[in-house]
């Protein structure tokens, strides 16, 4: 019974699915900054991960009576199902309201903006006389490309010692393309009869290859040996998820998605601690 409350909660928050999310926006933002203080990158993290279960617990608070008759496979609703009830979920709220913004209150006034964007949104997207997550491209389960955008520059700005304009704005279109492209492939597992999503497949992926070949290759935020480790780890999620099922899955690409984000995520970490150790 214990387990099944905490796996509850746990939805409630997001997790686990979402939390590579928060990692890979948050890290490659810290990334991209000028050896940014560690204590910096825990308060960034710590700021977006409040964030993203502030708009989790919000979306199904919002969506709860609506999930009660039609449940989504994709993301569960645990106050719909009855294991978390609506007054401990609003508890919850409030709580994470409260660390994102002492969080961000501890680091700089452009992070204090860009939590606040990040609550407005939330509101745009679930309040019930707004509702804009109703529209394909702005439905967000456990990854949004605005959200993302708001993390990566979230880590960017709790860095005191900035890096310029050109080192920040590509790397930001590399993730946006790439969340941007998530969400098509999760629209397209939930209608397959949408005619404009290939022309917007090709156009994102090919976003993608661009940015990521002028941030990774062109502004090296990271070494290669770094790259190559990440290549690695996908190469190695590939052959084990391929010998455990060796027919193509019916979302193969939002897999391949979620592959490549893991892999960085795991890399980015490989990185920080070795930058550490080299440090101190």
């Amino acid at each position: 019974m214990k387990t099944k409350r905490w796996t509850a909660y746990l939805q409630l928050l997001g997790f686990p699915d979402g939390l590579p999310f928060v990692l890979f926006c948050s890290l490659l933002g810290s990334l991209v900054s000028d050896s940014p203080p560690f204590l910096s990158i825990a308060l960034s993290l710590a700021a977006n991960l409040a964030v993203f279960c502030f708009a989790q617990i919000y979306k199904h608070i919002c969506n709860a009576p609506g999930d009660t008759f039609s449940p989504s496979a994709f993301d569960p609703n645990p106050i719909s199902q009855g294991t978390v009830s609506l007054h401990s979920a609003r508890i919850g709220l409030y709580l994470v309201l409260i660390l994102s913004l002492i969080s961000a209150f501890m680091l700089s006034r452009m992070n204090i903006v860009l939590v606040s964007s990040a609550i407005v949104l939330t509101l745009a997207l679930f309040n019930p006389n707004i509702r804009l997550s109703d529209r394909p491209m702005l439905g967000f389960t456990q990854r949004h490309f605005l959200y993302s955008a708001i993390f990566f520059l979230g880590s960017v700005f709790a860095n005191p010692a900035r890096t310029n304009l050109v080192e920040v704005l590509f790397p930001l279109l590399f993730m946006i393309s790439f969340y941007l492209l998530y969400r098509v492939e999760e629209i397209r597992a939930d209608n397959s009869q949408q005619q404009t999503i290939t022309f917007w497949r090709i156009m994102f992926a090919t976003a993608i290859l661009v940015f990521g070949l002028v941030t990774f290759f062109l502004l090296r935020p990271l070494p290669f040996w770094e790259i190559g480790l990440w290549v690695f780890l996908v190469a190695i999620q590939l052959t084990v998820k391929h010998s455990f099922q060796p027919d193509p899955a019916p979302n193969q690409p939002l897999h391949l998605l979620k592959i490549f984000e893991v892999s960085g995520v795991v890399s980015f970490l490989i990185y920080l601690i070795s930058v550490f150790f080299n440090t101190y």
